[in-house]
């Protein structure tokens, strides 16, 4: 007989010697991230661990119902350390599996400071979901971290450039320039709401060749690919 609740248990830590801020909070979550669930980021459970002047390790409990965990299904634990202000100070890295596969149901989770996650300068990435509402076939838009504080890409039809602020996972990108090309209806209707989306970004996550820019008002967030 299956258990009325599942349990996921483990440890919040990281490497560096700085003290935890007394009021910094912890959120701890477990996301499907099977193949075509990553979009969705669909969670299984959440939690939420107040430092009150401890130090790490911080242990954590998260429940989950085990009728929602699918066998088949890969799911990974995900942890954030944020300042009162919402300034995020440690992430997690790479994805720890947990649950189903035989992975554990604990796990001791090493973050990383945000500003070590928040360096994308140099990368290039074309945009494979916009929202959840998909692109547009054989349209490429694009977003170019050329160097530090400045973006440009290929917003489907024309050409953008503007300022960007990162600050540990946080963005915000300031308003964006673009060149005036005439375009198709659709692809002009899919412009307009990329560079919207991107003037409205929060926080971004990035997880192997794989970038998600989460926007102010939108369920779903931006899902690129790396380009070379």
């Amino acid at each position: 007989m299956q258990p009325a609740t599942g349990v996921v248990t483990g440890s919040i830590t990281y490497r560096e010697r700085i003290a935890l801020p007394s009021d910094a909070v912890v959120e701890i979550w477990i996301a499907d991230v099977s193949p075509g669930m990553i979009v969705a980021q669909v969670l299984l459970a959440d939690t939420t661990v107040r430092a009150e002047g401890r130090q790490v390790p911080l242990p954590f409990e998260l429940k989950f119902d085990p009728a929602r965990a699918e066998a088949t299904h890969t799911y990974a634990l995900k942890a954030v350390i944020k300042s009162a202000d919402g300034q995020e100070l440690f992430t997690s890295g790479d994805s720890t599996f947990v649950i189903t596969k035989g992975n554990p149901s604990r796990a001791d989770l090493v973050l990383k400071r945000g500003s070590d996650s928040g360096n994308l300068a140099g990368s290039s990435w074309l945009l494979e979901d916009l929202t959840g509402a998909g692109v547009v076939d054989r349209v490429q838009a694009t977003l170019d971290f050329t160097e530090p504080g400045r973006v440009v890409g290929n917003a489907s039809c024309n050409r953008f450039f503007g300022s960007v602020a990162i600050a540990g996972t946080t963005i915000n990108i300031g308003s964006l320039g673009a060149t005036r090309m005439a375009c198709a209806e659709a692809v002009n209707n899919q412009e307009m709401k990329y560079l919207k989306a991107l003037e409205n970004a929060e926080r971004f996550t990035v997880e192997g060749t794989i970038l998600q820019i989460f926007v102010k008002g939108e369920a779903k967030p931006l899902r690129f690919t790396r380009r070379a």
